[in-house]
């Protein structure tokens, strides 16, 4: 059987304490490498710390510094490790990124299509929304890597699979409130029967400005059983393995990949150009 090892690093992390956040990052990276991991991830925004206000306007480039730091340091170590950071991109505007770092390179960047302003969060006052779904290939396994708010949403996922994923991985960096972990146990394991793949979920921890993050790491197999699920609260590393075979052993009889139809998924799409037309039409009156 095809295996992967994944080192969740279940970090707490500070809005703007960029040294210390990438201090932390290469701590927990230098104990996964110890570990023998393939692959580790953060959680989101894990250089500059997740928040909000204009820290985000006045540390992007000592964020990039930090993200190249990390890189130069996978020379050295054997993992590939996925990063959450803030992007620049040529235009000069921000994305709330993931990184795909091994051998002293950057592979890939993922950018968070789905920004969330509601709550706690402010994200369009600072990022652009990332536009495509790609699929990334590294020695282990086909990575499609999702960022918090995107995995609520079928659609991303879906591409990923279409685009011939074998694992899922989304960071994140969710605060509490009531039923939050049961529902995002819930929407993972949705994805995962969904698209019949392996999920892994990396959340912050810790409280910052009187905001808990609850951390509750997850690791899903391709069957939808919870394989780990890490502390509440607590900084946390675990290594988890995972079967990448499984979801091709699952899908020769199981219909949810292999038979989707074109004809709906345009239909989809329809059904989405009838809805925006309705939402802009005039309100009527209501007088003869």
């Amino acid at each position: 059987m095809r295996k992967i090892q994944i080192g969740l690093l279940q970090i707490e992390t500070r809005l703007g304490d960029v040294q210390g956040n990438t201090e932390k990052i290469l701590s927990f990276l230098h104990r996964a490498a110890e570990a023998g991991v393939d692959l580790a991830v953060t959680p989101e925004l894990a250089t500059l710390g997740f928040g909000s206000g204009d820290i985000y306007l006045d540390k992007v480039a000592e964020n990039l510094e930090a993200l190249d730091r990390i890189r130069a340091a996978t020379e050295d170590l054997k993992p590939w490790v996925i990063v959450g950071f803030v992007e620049k991109n040529p235009l000069g505007f921000f994305h709330n990124a993931a990184a795909l770092i091994g051998q002293g390179k950057i592979h890939g960047i993922y950018r968070k299509v789905q920004l969330v302003n509601y709550r706690l969060f402010d994200e369009k006052r600072y990022f652009s929304p990332g536009y495509q779904l790609p699929v990334f290939e590294t020695p282990f396994a086909r990575l499609g890597i999702l960022i918090c708010e995107d995995l609520w949403f079928p659609e991303p996922a879906r591409a990923m699979t279409f685009r011939g994923a074998e694992l899922l991985v989304v960071l994140s960096a969710s605060p509490y409130s009531l039923h939050k972990v049961e529902i995002w146990e819930d929407y993972l394991r949705v994805r995962v029967y969904d698209n019949l793949l392996p999920v892994v979920f990396v959340n912050q921890a810790g409280v910052q400005d009187g905001v808990t993050y609850w951390g509750g790491s997850m690791a899903f197999s391709a069957r939808g059983d919870l394989v780990y699920r890490a502390p509440l609260l607590d900084e946390d590393l675990a290594v988890v393995t995972l079967d990448l075979e499984e979801s091709s052993l699952l899908r020769r009889r199981d219909i949810r990949v292999r038979e989707v139809r074109r004809e709906i998924l345009e239909d989809l799409l329809k059904a989405y150009d009838d809805m925006n037309r309705r939402n802009h039409e005039p309100h009527s009156s209501g007088t003869a």
